[in-house]
């Protein structure tokens, strides 16, 4: 028996980006993203999506589902998203696998830097949910000299946004936060 799937649209920033939510349930216990045909390997439901020729990329987190198109050349939001949304209700509401053991994550490993543990931690509390309620994610990359690298992924990928983002909200924030930090990078979108 198929359980029913109620699935709701809500618009992000970035308007190459639509997050569909899962209303009545779980969809995966962390966020994953997947790029290309190959890194979908082991996930069913984004290989799919992923055959659709103007997706580019694919990001599943705990409810929903953040799907970025071609910038260039793809049909509009309003002329693909009937189709989109009823293939991942089909696919959710016939109980086929959403990803296999052995689908690498988004990495946020802990670290035994104290300056990394902690930049992790301010991020998992002030920067990640809005990210997240937005479609997106950033994430810890690296911290040298000073300069933190974050990488941005699913809706905040190529954002238009991404710059504001960076120098209005996420580095003042850090920088106050945490004086060893002097300046914020995010490699994903180049920022600076």
């Amino acid at each position: 028996m198929s359980r029913k799937v109620q699935l709701h649209i809500e618009g992000v920033p970035n308007p190459d980006a639509i997050k569909i939510v899962l209303e009545n349930g779980i969809l995966v216990d962390k966020p994953y993203e997947f790029k290309s045909l190959a890194e979908a390997e082991f996930s069913p439901l984004a290989r799919r999506l992923l055959m659709f020729r103007y997706v580019q990329r694919v990001m599943l987190n705990q409810n929903y589902i953040t799907i970025l198109k071609e910038p260039k050349n793809s049909p509009s939001w309003q002329d693909i998203l009937f189709e989109v949304r009823s293939m991942i209700q089909q696919h959710l509401e016939s109980d086929q696998p959403i990803i296999y053991i052995g689908s690498q994550g988004i990495d946020h490993s802990r670290s035994d830097d104290v300056i990394v543990e902690m930049v992790r931690d301010l991020l998992d509390k002030h920067i990640r949910p809005a990210a997240q309620e937005d479609g997106g994610d950033i994430v810890f990359d690296s911290y040298a000299n000073g300069v933190l690298n974050l990488t941005m992924h699913g809706a905040c990928h190529k954002c238009p946004y991404a710059n504001q983002t960076m120098k209005t909200g996420v580095e003042p924030l850090l920088t106050q936060m945490m004086p060893e930090i002097r300046k914020v990078t995010a490699t994903a979108n180049n920022v600076i």
